[in-house]
């Protein structure tokens, strides 16, 4: 049994690649029996516009998608989130990746963070690097935000410097916010994070994760394929048969990474 903390469905396909991508993902539900999944909203680029709609129509008939609407951190605001509200949304998904973002996230007013609050919405955020430092902030301020980090935080993966000083340093805003009780760290992209070429079985990215099951809190680890853009680079199975081969210093409980933190978090989503 899974249950998928991150993947994208687009009408037309990633990038316009025309596939049928809401009836592939529903044949891997059949083959790897898949509970639910979280299937966050993409419009960053032009071949992505209209994504909010197209899955919030999904969601309609489907039980097992539990929709995040992607909104600019610019949009950020109590008008909009009553709309996603009534559209069936449950979260929303940002992509942080300048100052100017930072900036903006920084500026909101307290309304924000107390609505999605009072509505235990998931914010699902993709970011990287220095941008992570922000939430920290936001997260004393806020601690009951309910904070998914997408892909391990997109950490710089260098080959060359894989000691575990090297990841703790690399990791360290990553674990702080991991400490805040409502905050999850998605174990997911390992395709796009890895540079050894085969990427499977992410030999980079091998100590990281064992850094993370080692040092994180393993009830608020959730696994998520990236489906369908990890496709292209790995087969699905490759998101996470290499979870189970893990060889930490404890016991890896891959059931919870796996399958029962996420169905825990979204047994507290107000619909």
């Amino acid at each position: 049994m899974l249950a998928d903390s991150h993947i994208h469905i687009f009408e037309n396909g990633y990038r316009y690649s025309g596939e049928s991508e809401i009836s592939s993902y529903e044949d891997l539900i059949k083959d790897y029996s898949i509970k639910c999944a979280l299937v966050v909203g993409y419009e960053g680029e032009d071949w992505a516009s209209g994504n909010n709609a197209y899955i919030a129509s999904l969601a309609q008939t489907r039980r097992w998608i539990h929709p995040l609407g992607f909104v600019e951190v610019r949009n950020l605001r109590v008008s909009h989130f009553e709309s996603l509200l009534i559209s069936g949304f449950e979260g929303i998904s940002l992509y942080i990746f300048s100052e100017s973002e930072i900036t903006d996230l920084l500026a909101l007013d307290e309304s924000v963070w107390a609505w999605l609050v009072d509505h235990k919405w998931m914010i699902s955020v993709n970011s990287k690097g220095k941008f992570w430092d922000s939430w920290l902030e936001v997260m004393r301020s806020q601690p009951e935000l309910t904070l998914l980090i997408s892909h391990l935080g997109l950490p710089s993966v260098d080959a060359e410097q894989l000691t575990l000083t090297n990841i703790a340093l690399e990791l360290s805003t990553i674990e702080k916010l991991h400490k805040f009780n409502n905050v999850y760290l998605k174990l997911s992209g390992f395709y796009a994070l890895e540079h050894a070429i085969p990427t499977y079985p992410y030999p980079s990215l091998r100590n990281y994760l064992l850094y993370i099951v080692d040092n994180f809190d393993h009830n608020r680890l959730i696994w998520g394929s990236d489906f369908t853009p990890a496709l292209i680079s790995v087969t699905f199975p490759q998101t996470f048969e290499h979870i189970f081969g893990l060889d930490s210093s404890g016991v890896i409980h891959s059931k919870n990474i796996l399958y029962e933190n996420l169905i825990r978090l979204l047994s507290n989503v107000e619909k």
